[in-house]
């Protein structure tokens, strides 16, 4: 039982829309491409001056999927439409920072590409000071995928705290044509690679056409709500305020800082659990704090693919309370983490 509640909440995690993965923000293109870091920076921006069509497959815990893609990318303004090809019929469509998802129903879901889950492959093209703590970047020679020249990217981690990416970057036009996440001993955790891939001076209006309408106007930004009472973000608080809670973590790996906190809804109950959101630039994890009144749910540990979700129980005085860590860490690093949290005079009296 507790461990297929565990199972959902890491397979929800999991399922991110591939489409955010695929179209990047736009950046400046290096005057010299010489580096590695370089290389990043160029597969960053590629999206937003290139127009494209395709087809890729994404596999990870969740099975094979296959896609078709239209992409427009003239003078940074990119229009695109991905077509599964499996399954039900669905398309993803986006125009600038508007998506909208056809369903096999026929219907419509509209909302911001902000909305969905930064790319890893995003947060790479921003290789800083704070990433090489955890990472470090070098060159994996030339390659062929879908027919195209291509360099190897190796992003290595400098642990065995968190994965490592191999991508495959096409030399003509800097778009991204292969990516792999790698776990222990190199076994592949996660891969996206295009079995078809022709650029274009132009993509058609007609390309770009969704099956259904959409009314794109609908799909824009509200305004910014205030932040919710119970909610404290990095940028407005010091981090030792931050962890001012009555719980704490014994043991973080080196690199992770925290993003931000809030009392949100538990992945594994309906009431509500303290979060805290750890991150080292590239990987993330979340630690979720709530009181166990049932006594009756015991350690659970899962992985699916590249995200591990673990919990386990704690006591103060006569409470009893459950800690979960879900993230795309190694199964072994959510555990450790998972077993060192615990009531904050108890971590502050241990050696």
């Amino acid at each position: 039982m507790r461990k297929g509640i565990l199972r959902a909440a890491c397979s929800s995690i999991a399922a991110i829309i591939l489409g955010a993965g695929l179209s990047l923000a736009a950046s400046a293109a290096p005057a010299v491409v010489s580096t590695p870091a370089d290389w990043l920076t160029r597969m960053v921006s590629a999206p937003a001056t290139n127009s494209y069509e395709g087809f890729f497959i994404y596999e990870n815990a969740g099975g094979l999927t296959s896609i078709r893609i239209f992409h427009s990318g003239v003078d940074g303004k990119e229009q695109e439409r991905l077509v599964y090809q499996d399954g039900p019929y669905r398309e993803l469509l986006r125009r600038g920072d508007q998506v909208a998802m056809v369903r096999p129903d026929g219907d419509v879901s509209r909302f911001s590409s902000d909305s969905t889950s930064p790319s890893v492959i995003e947060r790479l093209g921003s290789y800083r000071d704070d990433l090489r703590r955890s990472y470090r970047l070098m060159f994996g020679g030339d390659d062929r995928v879908a027919g195209r020249n291509v360099l190897r990217v190796e992003v290595q981690p400098r642990d065995q705290h968190r994965y490592g990416y191999i991508l495959w970057i096409d030399q003509e036009t800097g778009v991204l044509l292969r990516s792999e996440m790698l776990g222990e001993k190199g076994a592949v955790l996660e891969r996206f690679q295009y079995i078809h891939f022709e650029p274009a001076r132009t993509i058609s209006a007609k390309q770009l056409e969704p099956s259904r309408a959409v009314t794109w106007e609908a799909a824009s930004k509200p305004a910014p709500k205030p932040a919710p009472k119970d909610e404290v973000s990095k940028a407005e608080v010091p981090k030792k305020e931050m962890l001012a809670l009555w719980w704490e973590t014994g043991w973080i790996p080196n690199g992770f800082d925290v993003t931000s906190q809030n009392t949100v809804d538990s992945p594994v109950s309906k009431q509500k659990a303290d979060s805290i959101l750890f991150s080292d630039g590239l990987a993330s994890f979340s630690i979720f704090v709530e009181e166990d009144h049932s006594r009756v749910q015991g350690p659970a540990s899962e992985q699916i693919g590249a995200t591990s979700a673990v919990s386990r129980i704690f006591r103060k005085g006569d409470a009893y309370y459950n800690v979960t860590v879900i993230g795309e860490i190694p199964l072994g690093t959510a555990e450790r983490i998972a077993v060192s949290v615990k009531a904050a005079e108890q971590v502050a009296e241990s050696p």
